[in-house]
């Protein structure tokens, strides 16, 4: 978001100039056009992509940041960096640090448990304007509006401006400063050269990444540099007088046109782009040039042009406003989200149009004075210790909320924590250590479903971070990754190898094989790939053709021929792939069935693990919310069942139809009854979403022995079934 005064990027011959060159009232509209579009797509209204309007207030902020920047730099020869970035931090900073503060305020009293930490770790990377890459790194999915997203979640663009406020400048200094060794003035030719450098690589990337890495494509800088760069190139064609381009009726016209039709551009990208088209790659150029041809068009004030809807005074308004709606409309929707568990439609809308009021009151009272000062204007390098005060204080308003307690306990408070055979599934059938209104018969689901634990280890609330030791060495290979990377665990030089192949919910299962590879000196080695089953036939993600997914099995596929294992151990979470039109099943379950027939044939037996049951994405916040009644958090069995890829699995290995490749279900040990509980034998059992914690599936290590002992010495056991005994001896109905 730019600062509320536009001015134009016109040509720096000196000429007197208007007040259409001071001031861009078209400018100012398309910033309200930027904000309407994103708050209400988050309002829940029908506006698909109305997220297009940040790729919209990024060409903004390049036009106008640039302007300001070739002006000084082509007059003065160099730029004040500490007059620019303060500026910026007048303009910016106070309301950005005060909505912080309310978040955390407000956020400590109705967010959940340690989700409060999770928050509390946003603000303070909010403040200091590297939240985006801790986005970045948490995987999130922007474009989707839940529960489980921060409620700051919106500082991302933010941080992609401010992280350009503060290189762009930079790299025009140390421009110039190059230039003066050489002898020569900066021209905005060199300019141009520099910004080339930077924006074209950034395209190529982002094209290359948003099919692969979505969630991190759509935050990252440097994959919206090149959206800041359009703007930047504009201002540059700009100022070497092309704006106004030409003269005339058919001239004016011509623009008018232009202008209307990028408008409508702007409009329609937000209404019906394809959701699949990859985001910010090839499709953000239809939103991103559309919003560059409207501020073309009006460079030179022409009345036919859109700054006859954009100029009128209440886009004006809004426009001015933009920076603060933009800040105070999400935490407002997400906060109320969590207070209130959840909104209708009309209520989310209420709550978007609520937030008009802090918006207007920071601006009137905060932003405005401060951006406007006539003392802070004249005084650079207090206002930079002002900035570096502001950012701290955000960081210090995050603090309580990083410190919160948990409200369980990970060990008994008057002994040793029981070894982990003692733990989990190894209590089925029988009441666990610790267990408070426990059941008593073997198969009792009273027996799992409790009201409260003594202790329980991982905690709850942090059972999403309870990985493998493959997922925290980097054994699991990227999207982009095609290599076949193999780790190793256990005995280097057992003379039993298992390979264990496949997604991520195929890497869950290391943990109890590496308990049984400590028993028995078995080496594990794991190739692992994100989003990718040992499958023959074409992937896909997120309904895209995946063919990094295909190259990778085709090397694993080499690797395992090459050097055979006794045992091949699969799973998977995808119930689709590409049948060269679009995603079935029929063609995930085929490719399943080749791949695991082609390692029969090579002589290698494969034990494929059913997909573990589903859970829901928000058992974190559900156990924070019944610390003491765990029983509300169980979630129906059939229903998780359901979700996985397990019932194709079944058919999967019912068409490969052979003895050598063996149907491994665990589903009684992990759902021993009708509903799923979280926590089983003081072992919390699930991480959110659809994985379970790796304490857990180490409990699982005896059973799942069993099952492979069989198929390594009698793979001609019944495949079809896949039945693992079940507590107490029963298997599943």
């Amino acid at each position: 978001m730019t600062p509320a005064a536009t001015p134009a990027a016109t040509s720096t011959k000196g000429a007197k100039t208007s007040r259409a060159q001071r001031f861009r009232p078209d400018i100012e509209g398309l910033r309200a056009v930027a904000v309407l579009l994103v708050l209400i797509y988050h309002a829940g209204l029908p506006l698909p992509n109305g997220y297009f309007g940040v790729d919209v207030f990024f060409v903004i902020s390049g036009f106008l940041i640039t302007g300001l920047l070739v002006r000084e730099l082509t007059t003065t020869g160099t730029i004040s960096w500490t007059r620019f970035v303060g500026r910026r931090i007048r303009r910016l900073l106070p309301a950005a640090v005060l909505v912080l503060a309310v978040t955390a305020a407000v956020g400590w009293f109705v967010v959940p448990g340690l989700r409060r930490r999770e928050l509390g770790g946003d603000i303070a990377a909010a403040a200091l304007y590297v939240v985006n890459w801790r986005f970045a790194a948490k995987d999130v999915d922007p474009p989707t509006l839940e529960v489980r997203q921060s409620a700051v979640q919106h500082f991302w663009s933010l941080a992609v401006e401010e992280q350009f406020y503060v290189v762009w400048p930079l790299a025009l200094i140390a421009l110039a400063l190059v230039l003066r060794r050489l002898g020569r003035r900066p021209t905005v030719g060199w300019v141009a050269a520099v910004l080339a450098v930077v924006a074209i690589p950034s395209f190529a990337y982002a094209v290359w990444l948003a099919p692969l890495e979505p969630s991190r494509a759509y935050v990252v800088t440097t994959t919206r540099a090149w959206e800041l760069g359009l703007g930047c190139a504009l201002a540059l064609w700009c100022a070497v007088g092309q704006g106004n381009w030409g003269s005339g009726r058919v001239a004016t016209l011509t623009r008018a046109g232009v202008g209307w039709a990028g408008l409508a551009a702007v409009v329609a990208s937000a209404l019906w782009l394809p959701k699949t088209g990859g985001y910010p790659g090839p499709l953000t150029l239809v939103p991103t040039v559309g919003a560059a041809a409207v501020i073309w068009s009006g460079t030179t004030g022409d009345r036919w042009g859109p700054v006859r809807l954009l100029g009128t005074a209440p886009m004006v308004w809004i426009g001015g406003l933009s920076y603060s709606l933009y800040l105070w409309h999400w935490p407002a929707v997400i906060l109320t989200e969590w207070w209130h568990r959840g909104l209708t439609g009309p209520e989310k809308v209420a709550v978007v149009v609520a937030s008009v009021v802090p918006a207007w009151a920071s601006h009137r009272f905060v932003e405005a004075p401060i951006h406007h000062s006539r003392a802070l204007a004249r005084r650079a390098r207090p206002v930079l210790a002002l900035g570096l005060g502001l950012s701290l204080a955000g960081v210090a308003v995050a603090a309580p909320l990083l410190l919160v307690p948990s409200a369980f306990r990970t060990a008994p408070a008057s002994a040793a924590r029981p070894p982990v055979t003692e733990l989990g599934a190894a209590t089925l059938g029988t009441p666990a250590p610790g267990q408070q209104g426990a059941g008593t018969g073997a198969g009792d689901p009273a027996a799992y479903d409790v009201d409260a634990w003594d202790w329980v280890a991982p905690d709850p609330q942090l059972a999403g971070r309870d990985r493998t030791d493959a997922e925290t060495t980097r054994c699991l290979a990227s999207p982009a990754t095609v290599r076949a990377k193999r780790c190793d665990f256990g005995d280097p030089t057992g003379s039993v190898t298992v390979a264990l192949v496949g997604d991520s919910t195929t890497l869950q299962w290391l943990p109890a094989l590496q308990e049984l590879a400590a028993q028995r000196g078995w080496r594990v080695e794991t190739y692992a790939k994100s989003g990718c089953e040992l499958a023959a036939g074409r992937a896909q993600r997120r309904g895209l053709a995946y063919p990094q997914c295909d190259r990778w099995n085709d090397a694993v596929m080499a690797r395992l021929r090459a050097e055979p294992p006794d045992l091949v151990v699969t799973s998977g979470h995808a119930t689709t792939a590409w049948d060269g039109r679009r995603p079935t099943t029929a063609a995930m379950t085929a490719g399943w069935a080749q791949r695991w027939r082609e390692l029969a044939a090579a002589g290698i037996p494969v034990a494929v693990l059913g997909d573990s049951p589903a859970s829901p994405g928000d058992v974190d916040v559900c156990a924070a919310r019944n610390a003491t009644s765990l029983r509300r958090c169980a979630f129906d069995r059939d229903a998780a069942v359901t979700a996985t890829a397990l019932p194709q699995q079944r058919e999967a290995v019912a068409a490969a139809a052979t003895p050598a490749v063996r149907l491994v279900d665990l589903t009684d040990w992990i759902c021993p009854g009708e509903r799923c509980p979280l926590v089983v034998g003081n072992v919390a059992v699930h991480r959110p979403a659809d994985h379970l914690t790796a304490t857990y599936v180490r409990t699982l290590a005896p059973v799942l022995g069993r099952a492979l002992d069989e198929q390594l010495t009698d793979p001609a056991a019944d495949p079809a079934t896949g039945q693992v005994a079940g507590p107490g001896g029963a298997g599943a109905d």
